[in-house]
């Protein structure tokens, strides 16, 4: 690199000096040649904007289908496992239902025989008898009971 004087750089700062008062003294302001970029693209845009933002405020009309079919594993094992626990559930309210009509004659049954005061061996089978075979007596001796 070559070394230069501080002379000569003085220099060169003076002339550079001289030449920016003399432009100052002309008041020529310098322009520069500037091409102005095409502005249409940018109106078509801002009209596309315009259009899509209509579009994004309109309400949209969402239609979900949902589609079961036996062929999917996991629709099949469903069904069948709906079928299972619908006919256990049936059983057992059939049996708790026999069972709850039994309650309730027994409760008929003693009942009836605390109407009476007290009954004999023979009289207990009679009233069994009465009500496993003739339900139209056990309408009778509900009404006289209660």
């Amino acid at each position: 690199m070559k070394n230069i004087d501080v002379n000569e750089i003085y220099t060169l700062f003076e002339e550079i000096k001289e030449l920016v008062k003399a432009g100052n003294k002309k008041n020529t302001a310098i322009q520069p040649e500037i091409e102005l970029p095409d502005l249409s693209a940018i109106t078509e845009l801002s009209y596309k904007l315009d259009e899509t933002i209509g579009e994004i405020r309109k309400p949209v009309r969402t239609e979900h289908h949902h589609i079961f079919t036996i062929a999917s594993g996991k629709v099949f094992f469903g069904v069948i496992t709906i079928c299972i626990a619908l006919l256990l559930s049936s059983f057992v309210i059939y049996y708790q239902r026999k069972e709850i009509f039994t309650y309730r004659d027994n409760n008929l049954k003693y009942r009836y025989i605390q109407m009476q005061g007290e009954i004999t061996p023979a009289g207990l089978i009679n009233l069994d008898s009465i009500f496993e075979n003739r339900r139209d007596s056990v309408k009778k001796i509900r009404q006289q009971v209660e």
